[in-house]
């Protein structure tokens, strides 16, 4: 989703108006985001392949560009495999530098926030076929898009900025989450407590025993 972005940022450089862009990602219960982005545009020339996009060295193993045709748009497809919220800033910086587009994953607890924002207000109105859908494993607590089942859809629109915010609430399976910590925080702070009542109760009742063996044997 942070891709998007940025692909974004860089169709918009090299594009007068006439765009595609659509993206279909998932965030998994680990904090990766897999799915496929459209970059294209409507060909100004014979030539023209639509805008072309490097990928860091890096991330080679995990984004994969392959030419994409439809409706007399031409671009290219790019699809993400198991980009965690760090490589997507890494792919931020090396594609682009445009500040007109934002948006980044930040995990706080078991909670996963998603914000940002796409600056359409330079693009012409016609042609323009943007759409934004992500999906995250947990309940969503918080958004401005249009949430379906887990799903949220936005539809940016030319001519204005089209903020993206959503929150959704789900432990990260590759570490203990906050509250599975104070969980047993909790639990194990129970037990000491129950294993000083336990000893003193013991210590107690030995005491007692004691006194009364000293008293008959007097």
């Amino acid at each position: 989703m942070l891709g998007l972005a940025v692909l974004l940022g860089f169709a918009m450089m090299s594009l007068t108006g006439c765009l595609r862009i659509h993206a279909a990602l998932a965030v998994s219960q680990d904090d990766v985001i897999s799915g496929e982005l459209v970059v294209a545009a409507l060909p100004t020339s014979r030539e023209d392949k639509g805008p072309v996009l490097t990928v860091p060295p890096e991330l080679s193993d995990k984004v994969r560009t392959e030419p994409y045709t439809a409706n007399r748009y031409v671009g290219q497809k790019v699809t993400l495999s198991g980009i965690r919220f760090a490589d997507l800033t890494v792919l931020v910086e090396s594609i682009s530098t445009v500040k007109q587009y934002r948006l980044s994953f930040r995990r706080s607890g078991d909670l996963v926030s998603l914000a940002g924002s796409a600056d359409l207000t330079q693009v012409p109105p016609d042609n323009v076929d943007v759409q934004v859908k992500i999906a995250f494993p947990g309940r969503i607590t918080r958004t401005n898009g249009d949430n379906t089942d887990g799903t949220i859809t936005w539809t940016p629109k030319p001519g204005a900025v089209t903020e993206f915010s959503a929150t959704s609430q789900y432990a990260d399976s590759a570490g203990v989450s906050w509250t599975q910590w104070v969980a047993m925080v909790g639990g194990g702070a129970v037990v000491v407590a129950l294993l000083v009542v336990l000893l003193a109760l013991f210590t107690h009742r030995r005491s007692l025993r004691l006194e009364r063996a000293q008293a008959v044997t007097r």
